[in-house]
């Protein structure tokens, strides 16, 4: 049967050819033809097969044919022919040999869990540097998580191990082995993660020639749904004597505004607008001031009552550093227990002990949560998306769900007041 010697596809206004391997069948790699009319462009390709010259790279430099098929066949008889672990150390070796291989040499000296912990040294990594100096968004608490995940969990099953020992069945058994400890899958996902970004960061820099990690299966769960609290149980919370005002305004402000925990203590006076917050800054331990999650400042209606109680507390401010939630200590604001503390002694205060409270997931995040049910309601999803920082659609459903429910015990208590005594 007659095998085409090339397919022509489009790309935007220009035509890309896909040369046929005549001996394995194998399609190549797709070639820009620099031709808009699929005429030319078949000239082109023909041409190609034709003289044995196609264009390689951005500089259009010619690459003989043979060469190139030589590559695809190379690979296509890697991955079809029954290799024994012998053969691939020949492979390995020829390739240590042509010294194309160098980078690899470190990994078999280098031992595993202290890679993975100088990957994630803030101040060292070069993983982290790269990723600053795109402009990509990676902060010394993300770094510090991963690296008590790393001491937690990698190094009981891999101390004393070479990087390059590391094997795809070993991490799959060790991945498996998560679930044995009853941890959620996001956890379990977190835990994977740490070690297979490092991985492939190793394997993309050419110190592994094989990425071990590469396709390791991620674990799917259901979180616990975050509770909300009713509207009735919010008036009650609110109306109660709070030991500390800094909480139980920053309680507020995430109820009536959206903001996660890190934002709340972020905000400065200079945040507060006529009547809007200005969220620009969120506030962690490690990393100090910096952008919100997301990396997008955003804008978000502020309610008058709330705007003249966040001026009160920005004005008792003893230190001239701005902050609204601020501490004793100066250029930080309070610490984050103060706003779940605050929060846990409320509930308790209305009837919501700890051992509810837990059953019900309802934590300081339940804020957000409840801000999101309700607005899901009343505006568009574009434009709560743009106050909430929001980034995916699936997020706002995530949160439109809790609307819902809140429908269906509307039409519930409709119906028990219209059928039941009917």
């Amino acid at each position: 049967m007659s095998r085409k010697s090339f397919y022509l596809n489009k790309r935007g206004d220009y035509w890309y050819a896909r040369l046929v391997d005549p001996e394995t069948g194998a399609i190549l790699t797709a070639k820009n033809t620099g031709q808009t009319d699929c005429d030319m462009a078949s000239a082109v390709a023909g041409n190609w097969v034709l003289n044995g010259n196609i264009p390689k790279g951005r500089i259009r430099k010619a690459k003989q044919l043979d060469e190139e098929l030589a590559h695809s066949q190379l690979f296509h008889y890697l991955k079809t022919l029954e290799l024994t672990t012998h053969d691939a150390s020949k492979i390995i070796d020829i390739l240590k040999t042509r010294n194309i291989l160098d980078k690899p040499k470190q990994a078999d000296k280098k031992d595993f869990i202290t890679f993975l912990l100088e990957f994630y040294d803030y101040e060292k990594s070069p993983y982290v540097r790269e990723k600053l100096a795109h402009g990509h968004s990676i902060g010394k608490r993300h770094c510090h998580d991963s690296i008590k995940r790393i001491e937690c969990y990698w190094k009981p099953v891999f101390s004393n191990r070479t990087l390059s020992s590391i094997t795809r069945d070993e991490l799959r058994n060790f991945s498996l082995s998560l679930v044995d400890r009853n941890l959620s899958a996001s956890t379990i996902n977190k835990i994977i993660i740490a070690g297979k970004v490092a991985l492939s960061w190793a394997h993309r820099e050419g110190i592994l020639a094989v990425n071990p990690a590469e396709k390791l299966a991620t674990f799917v769960g259901r979180p616990k749904v975050r509770g909300i609290l009713s509207d009735e149980e919010t008036t009650k919370l609110f109306q109660q004597k709070w030991k500390d005002e800094r909480s139980y305004i920053g309680n507020l402000v995430a109820a009536t505004c959206g903001l996660r925990a890190g934002e709340v203590l972020g905000l400065r006076k200079e945040d507060i607008g006529l009547d809007r917050l200005f969220v620009r800054h969120a506030w962690s331990n490690l990393d100090g001031l910096k952008d919100p999650k997301n990396g997008d400042q955003r804008q978000v209606p502020l309610l008058p009552d709330i705007r003249e109680k966040l001026l009160y507390l920005a004005n008792k401010n003893p230190w001239d550093d701005g902050f609204i939630s601020y501490s004793t200590v100066e250029n930080q604001p309070m610490d984050q227990k103060f706003l779940t503390k605050g929060l846990y002694n409320a509930l308790k205060k209305i009837g919501i002990t700890q051992e509810i409270r837990m059953e019900r997931n309802i934590v300081f995040h339940s804020w957000r949560h409840r801000y999101a049910a309700k607005m899901a309601d009343l505006v568009d999803a574009r434009s709560l998306g743009l106050a909430t920082g929001h980034k995916t659609q699936a997020m706002l459903e995530h949160y439109a769900a809790h609307a819902n429910e809140n429908h269906f015990n509307a039409v519930m208590k409709a119906t028990q007041k219209a059928f039941m005594n009917a």
